[in-house]
């Protein structure tokens, strides 16, 4: 008996949708208006960005894998990144309520995050990085 094909579904794709509902009903002011995507803009940049990446990682079964992604948070600027700062410990925060049970969610588990770092660069906006190792899980193909 061969073993079932399995699909993985686009993580950054769930993920930049869970985090713009997440972030819309944070009552926290640095939440507002947070634009979540998966690339940085070509042009200006918004007040506050949060950018998504998955850097891959190994399957682990069968079924499930295991992903690292990097998330950007770009707001503030380099004289005062408060912003940034105050963002980034709540998208922190907020990667402990991502896994469930529900059908549509790949992630099962949070293995560990590293960050979130302040990253120096020439750009007007402070940027804050940081890291997660995540459980997913497929569906039959």
């Amino acid at each position: 008996m061969s073993d079932p094909a399995v699909i993985h579904a686009d993580l950054v794709l769930f993920l930049v949708n869970w985090y713009r509902a997440a972030l819309e009903a944070r009552p926290e002011d640095v939440c507002r208006g947070v634009e979540v995507d998966n690339r940085e803009p070509k042009g200006d940049f918004p007040a506050r960005l949060l950018v998504i990446r998955n850097d891959g990682g190994p399957d682990t079964s069968i079924l499930t894998g295991r992903r690292n992604v990097g998330l950007s948070v770009i707001a503030g600027n380099e004289e005062n990144p408060k912003d940034a700062e105050d963002l980034a410990a709540i998208v922190h925060a907020l990667r402990t309520q991502i896994p469930s049970v529900d059908a549509d969610n790949p992630v099962a588990a949070v293995l560990g995050s590293l960050g979130p770092y302040e990253v120096n660069e020439s750009q007007p906006r402070a940027r804050r990085y940081m890291t997660f190792s995540l459980s997913v899980v497929g569906k039959a193909l």
